[in-house]
């Protein structure tokens, strides 16, 4: 696999770890998932970054958990790569085109409790901005607490 091949598959991997969690893949992790790529074994991942193998299994294993709640989905070593191209081919095959523009489905949420988002402080700031501009459209603070599933009161100090 060429570096710009294992690059995109990194920056896929952090868009979908911060979508999920709200944070980008460190340095390591990065590190980890290019090794994976590349068909290494953790003891040479290890030793590239110079720490114990134990350890790169353990920040791999947490990875992999991760990804696995992201995308709705056992994720490993072996099958990183096809899990992705699932996860790209969903998105690619279902988008829908707006204004002539396509808008592909982001399914990272896909098979994840509703408690799972809502903990989600990048998730809560969408919705709150969705209702100050739903706020601006016109709908009632009560529909908008609706749609969104937000209390109430939370609506109403947003529109203040």
């Amino acid at each position: 696999m060429d570096r710009s091949d294992v690059q995109t598959l990194v920056s896929t991997i952090n868009e979908v770890m911060f979508s999920h969690t709200g944070e980008h893949l460190d340095d390591l992790q990065q590190s980890i998932l290019e090794g994976v790529f590349d068909h290494q074994k953790y003891a040479e991942i290890a030793k590239k970054n110079h720490r114990s193998e134990k350890y790169i299994k353990d920040v791999a294993g947490q990875l992999w958990q991760t990804l696995s709640n992201a995308l709705g989905e056992k994720v490993s070593k072996a099958n990183i790569k096809s899990t992705l191209q699932r996860y790209h081919n969903y998105n690619f095959y279902n988008a829908n085109v707006v204004n002539g523009v396509k808008i592909y489905k982001n399914n990272i949420c896909l098979n994840q409790p509703e408690l799972d988002l809502t903990q989600s402080k990048i998730y809560q700031q969408a919705k709150l901005e969705t209702a100050t501009e739903l706020l601006k459209e016109g709908l009632s603070i009560e529909q908008i607490a609706k749609v969104l599933k937000l209390p109430i009161e939370l609506i109403k100090e947003q529109s203040q």
